[in-house]
């Protein structure tokens, strides 16, 4: 069954990219395996659901359901998909369109990518196609969350699609059965950016030697204690690979999820804003890079 919606998206080309409809300074990426559409019957939506739990280890409880999915772009919502030549869907968008303060926004849900099919841009080719499909609808901004302790998420938000924090929400989404959680605390950072927004090839951060949080501090780093002043610019340390952490110590997990807790609102509460994430691989760490108002965080 194909369904044919009252509101119409964006026409794609065959990599599934908008072209009349991308905001300036997102450049279409061609693959010549992939298109990015929307999710047109119900077979496809069916997909989806299986996707979410191939992905997320979702309980059927817990996923976006094939009725919502197969409607959702009536009122302005958006589900589209990332499909090979065979058809086969190797990731998926999906969120919901509302008002937030007088304002027509959308609220990206979820946003995952087959394992087989990682490192190959899906996400940044699903997150142009999202931007320039809710554009050409008059939606000028996107919220969504995200697991702060995630760093590999946390760059791709930040330095690639220059989001900027909203708010921290801990334990958002309560206690879930997907094993990616693994009994933590559900902690996201609530983030958005214009659906105009340019796409960068990565924030520069500033460089040097600066205060850090971290609940577990090396040699060499300038420790910040919080009650004692307010840096111009300032660290957050999260670890680096927060799923191998926590299978092999759920309480060492633990303590990152409550640290990073604890320095987020703090730092948010004294007027900080994430300007980018730095990495250090040579030293396997990663670090938010916050600033107060009118202090320099860039090179």
């Amino acid at each position: 069954m194909t369904r044919s919606s009252p509101l119409s998206v964006p026409a794609v080309d065959p990599a599934g990219v908008s072209v009349a409809g991308t905001p300036a300074g997102l450049t279409p990426r061609p693959h010549p395996t992939v298109e990015i559409r929307t999710l047109r019957t119900i077979e496809e939506c069916e997909a989806c659901v299986a996707l979410q739990r191939h992905v997320w280890g979702f309980e059927p409880t817990d996923v976006v359901p094939v009725t919502l999915l197969h409607v959702v772009d009536y009122v302005g919502g958006l589900a589209a998909g990332a499909f090979d030549e065979s058809g086969e869907l190797l990731g998926f968008v999906f969120g919901v369109s509302g008002v937030r303060d007088g304002e027509l926004v959308h609220w990206s849900h979820m946003l995952g990518v087959r394992e087989s099919a990682r490192n190959l841009g899906l996400g940044r080719m699903l997150k142009e196609h999202q931007r320039a499909a809710l554009a050409k609808l008059g939606i000028q901004r996107v919220f969504w969350s995200f697991d702060p302790l995630m760093a590999k998420n946390a760059y791709f938000n930040f330095n690639r699609l220059g989001a900027s924090v909203v708010e921290y929400v801990p334990d958002m989404y309560g206690t879930t059965a997907s094993p990616l959680h693994l009994g933590l605390p559900t902690d996201r950072i609530v983030v958005t950016t214009s659906t105009s927004a340019v796409e960068t090839d990565g924030r520069q951060s500033r460089t040097g030697l600066l205060p850090l949080l971290s609940p577990f501090p090396k040699e060499g780093d300038e420790v910040l204690e919080p009650r004692d002043r307010l840096p111009e610019s300032i660290l957050i340390e999260v670890p680096s690979d927060i799923l191998a952490i926590t299978r092999r110590s759920l309480p060492i997990a633990r303590q990152w999820r409550l640290a990073v807790r604890d320095h987020f609102r703090w730092a948010l509460s004294n007027g900080y804003d994430v300007v980018s994430v730095r990495r250090d691989a040579p030293a396997d760490r990663e670090f938010y890079v916050l600033t107060r108002p009118g202090g320099a965080a860039t090179a």
